[in-house]
């Protein structure tokens, strides 16, 4: 939900958007009760409706899928298509029920993002990524940060879409 908004800050302001990816917090070990998943996918929607962006239409990523698309998108960040992408990906995941575990779900996710499937398709099943990711998470638990989007501006760093009026106002400085 927050991708678009933050590209679109980091073009208003003349910021340098990077991409960090950490695995979903399932998917570090951590406890996500029914409940709570229910709560944190009912409070999407909810987002998502207020702001007019689609969602809903789910092929839940968590587990192979996340990790078919991760291992893509070292390369589609090295070819300067990283962000589109990681859209292309959360749209087709959360909005249109593309299933990114399988070669036909995650082939037009590729290559809508502009990137060669014949490429792509070499580097799933690796762990080339993981180094990465995991550098990622523990860069985003020093800030003191632990959830996902997150941000960061200088000194400031926070997480949450909900929460990008305080990177607003650190790019505005």
């Amino acid at each position: 939900m927050a991708a678009e908004r933050i590209r679109a800050l980091a073009e208003a302001y003349g910021a340098e958007l990077k991409l960090r990816f950490v695995l979903p917090m399932v998917m570090r070990g951590l406890p996500v009760p029914r409940m709570k998943g229910m709560y944190i996918t009912k409070d999407v929607a909810r987002e998502a409706r207020r702001m007019g962006i689609p969602f809903g239409k789910i092929a839940d990523p968590v587990g192979t899928p996340v990790e078919r698309g991760y291992a893509i998108l070292p390369m589609a960040m090295e070819a300067g298509v990283g962000f589109d992408y990681c859209q292309s990906f959360l749209k087709g995941v959360w909005a249109e029920g593309i299933d990114a575990g399988s070669d036909a779900g995650l082939r037009k996710i590729v290559e809508r993002a502009g990137l060669d499937w014949s490429k792509a398709r070499t580097l799933i099943g690796g762990d080339h990524w993981r180094a990465e990711a995991e550098a990622n998470r523990a860069e985003m638990m020093g800030l003191g940060i632990w959830g996902v989007p997150s941000f960061r501006v200088g000194d400031v760093a926070t997480w949450g879409q909900d929460r990008m009026w305080i990177i607003e106002d650190a790019l505005a400085k």
